[in-house]
C-alpha cells in the first residue's frame, strides 16, 4: 500500500472496529506499520480527527489496573 492509500483508508473509518481493522488491513499489506505511519497518520492530525467521527481519541491514556 502506498501512503496515499493508507491514509485514505484510515481516513474512511467510521467507528473504532473499522479503525482497528483498516489497521489490520495496513499491517497485513505492509508487513507491519509502515515506516511513514507515524508522520502520515499521528502527527498529521488524522489519526485524531478520525477518532472524533466516533467519539474517540487517539490521546495515549495511563490507567491502573
Amino acid at each position: 500500500m502506498t501512503q496515499d492509500q493508507v491514509v485514505e483508508l484510515m481516513k474512511g473509518s467510521k467507528s473504532e472496529i473499522e479503525w482497528n481493522t483498516n489497521c489490520n488491513k495496513v499491517k497485513k499489506a505492509c508487513g507491519g506499520y509502515p515506516d511513514f505511519w507515524y508522520t502520515a497518520i499521528v502527527l498529521s492530525g488524522i489519526a485524531a480527527e478520525t477518532a472524533k467521527k466516533f467519539g474517540g481519541s487517539a490521546d495515549i491514556t495511563i490507567t491502573t489496573l
